[in-house]
């Protein structure tokens, strides 16, 4: 069936194949399926391949000394990578009598046969066969960017426009302490990240914290730490127990310094932020086009931020939840409702996209669910009552 199609359907056919592929979800590194299509005929692997080539996933020791061994015999595939997924062991073998030290995973002599790397993404090795020392002189250490790159030349480094760490809450890293972060477009941290003292992002665009357990990033300032870059979008999560929280004193900080005309702003599961600096944020933002904001409530939700909302906002999601320990704010949150239903849902509104997630007790009274449903099938929005949080994990 496929191809009885158009040549120019099957070329946008398999750039969506590959974009299903490289999907990450639930922080799980994909896999190379898209490569099983081209064996279906000779006609589709020639269509195919200069589009599949340039991403490739290696999840365990095997793939990686698999595709070693291909890129050694066909170096025009090393050439067309722009896009790789891999595992990184992170441990160093060090011999004791002679000081060599060499990681203990085959990845970097693969990444170092790809020049064209435009776009890394890393992820702690869940299946491989662990590295056995058979030999007293050895031990190891954990250097997780220097298993990838062991070298510090910096001719041979790639100079990568996306960096994304899926990593554990548990997993030190260092990001940049061997890579260049001067082409640095899109860059998520998570794990137990520390960044390096001599980054300073001039490129940065697009920024993701997510489960950074580091208590380093307790003290960070991003007007300093990222004072040359100007982000459109900033995304954070928690995402553990342990994870770092935002402030006050960090979101001030990041509107004041590198994220002054940002346009999509994501705060996820915030319960050591003040209504009043939320609302200050967004009067500082004209510019933004999206918000999402989860909030858990512990004993203030004063200002109705709401009426700070900017006039180039398309898309909202607010979710208000409250503490475990902690008495529900029907009031405030009702307040907030109705200014939900005056200034956004009126059919003056500019939004187009809206995600609410409030406490069932407040979406019966009065049928409001029922009413603001209606509401939005008459004024053609999209409209979501319900939690919405999974849909935004990164």
């Amino acid at each position: 069936m496929l191809l009885l199609l158009p040549c120019d359907i099957r070329f946008i056919i398999y750039d969506l194949i590959l974009a299903d592929t490289t999907t990450v979800r639930h922080s799980i590194q994909p896999c190379n399926t898209h490569f099983r299509l081209l064996n279906s005929c000779r006609l589709v692997y020639y269509e195919a391949r200069l589009s599949f080539h340039r991403y490739v996933s290696l999840r365990n020791e095997f793939q990686i000394k698999h595709f070693h061994n291909h890129i050694f015999s066909s170096p025009e595939t090393a050439l067309s990578v722009r896009w790789a997924d891999v595992a990184n062991d992170g441990r160093i073998v060090e011999t004791l009598h002679t000081g060599r030290s060499t990681p203990a995973s085959q990845l970097y002599r693969v990444l170092a046969k790809l020049p064209c790397l435009e776009r890394l993404r890393v992820f702690d090795v869940r299946h491989y066969h662990p590295y056995t020392m058979n030999v007293p002189q050895l031990r190891y250490h954990l250097d997780f960017e220097g298993a990838m790159y062991p070298h510090r030349d910096d001719a041979t480094l790639p100079h990568l426009a996306s960096y994304e760490l899926y990593l554990d809450p548990s997993t030190r890293v260092t990001p940049f302490d061997r890579l260049p972060d001067d082409r640095v477009c899109s860059l998520r941290l998570s794990g137990e990240c520390r960044l390096s003292s001599k980054a300073s992002f001039p490129a940065l665009r697009h920024l993701t914290i997510r489960s950074v357990t580091s208590n380093a990033f307790d003290r960070l300032e991003f007007n300093s730490v990222f004072a040359g870059s100007q982000l459109e979008s900033f995304i954070h999560s928690q995402g553990d127990r342990l994870g770092f929280e935002v402030r006050n004193i960090h979101l001030q900080s990041l509107i004041d310094g590198p994220g002054r005309c940002l346009r999509k702003l994501v705060l996820l599961g915030c319960a050591r932020l003040s209504s009043s600096e939320i609302a200050s944020c967004l009067r500082s933002l004209p510019t933004l086009h999206y918000f999402a904001l989860s909030i858990v409530t512990v004993n203030e939700l004063r200002e109705n931020f709401i009426l700070a909302l900017g006039p180039c906002l398309r898309t909202l999601k607010l979710q208000v939840t409250h503490a475990w320990y902690a008495v529900p704010l029907f009031d405030e949150e009702r307040v907030i409702c109705n200014s939900l239903e005056e200034r956004v849902l009126s059919p003056n509104s500019p939004l187009a996209t809206i995600y609410i997630s409030f406490h069932s007790r407040l979406m019966i009274e009065d049928r409001r669910e029922e009413r603001w449903k209606r509401i939005a099938h008459a004024q053609h929005l999209t409209l979501k009552i319900g939690p919405w949080e999974d849909g935004e994990e990164t």
